[in-house]
């Protein structure tokens, strides 16, 4: 029987919203693996310890150039098998594994290759945000759209009704706000920076951000 490679959804970053069966998962498995540039390991190591365990970083380029992106999923994928030739193996994924993430096309070549792959969901990063917020992100039969600065038409979708998520807008968020002020959703607007994670910020309007916003940043607009 081959072993098992297991994705994992870490949350948001708080490891206390690690699920049950995540940390179940973490503890069994022998090698755990993770993107080298996050903080995946961080986030599973306060929940379970990892000694003894083997840690297996992986380079997942930050970049848009397809040919460079699959190279790189490829071998990601070689190097997931060899460790599965010896025992199951976890991949841990920021947030939710299902959501703009890597894991699902690296999955994808290690099921080629003959190994189950099982996938464990966790809290994503908005819903996490939306509680410290303490606002509803949709009600009754309200539309909800998730979207990212390069979203196709994003001006147009934003008038559309129903809330909207922007993820991973942290660059560009300063011309988002200016963005927002055009369509007069400025004072629809709030951010939540590096949610579950050490300098978590909410800022109820978007005229008190800081100068400098991370990669982590999400904004929702309510309807």
């Amino acid at each position: 029987m081959k072993h098992t490679l297991y994705g994992i959804s870490t949350g948001p970053g708080d490891p206390e919203l690690l699920t049950l069966r995540a940390v179940r998962t973490l503890e069994a498995c022998h090698t755990i693996a993770a993107p080298d540039s996050s903080t995946a390991f961080d986030i599973a190591e306060k929940a379970v310890s990892l000694d003894g365990k083997v840690r297996l970083p992986l380079h997942f380029p930050m970049t848009a150039e397809e040919e460079t992106v699959r190279t790189a999923h490829a071998q990601i994928a070689d190097l997931l098998c060899h460790a599965l030739e010896e025992a199951d193996t976890a991949l841990l994924c920021l947030g939710d594994l299902s959501l703009y993430a890597s894991f699902p096309p690296v999955a994808a070549l290690v099921a080629e290759s003959g190994y189950p792959v099982q996938r464990i969901p966790g809290v994503p990063s908005f819903c996490a945000a939306a509680a410290l917020a303490g606002v509803p992100l949709a009600s009754g039969n309200q539309p909800l759209q998730i979207l990212t600065w390069d979203s196709p038409d994003l001006a147009s979708r934003l008038t559309l009704p129903g809330g909207k998520l922007l993820l991973k807008c942290g660059s560009r968020i300063h011309a988002l706000r200016e963005l927002l002020r055009d369509l007069h959703l400025l004072d629809r607007a709030y951010a939540v920076l590096n949610c579950g994670m050490p300098g978590e910020q909410l800022c109820p309007q978007l005229r008190d951000l800081p100068e400098s916003c991370g990669y982590f940043t999400i904004v929702y607009i309510a309807p």
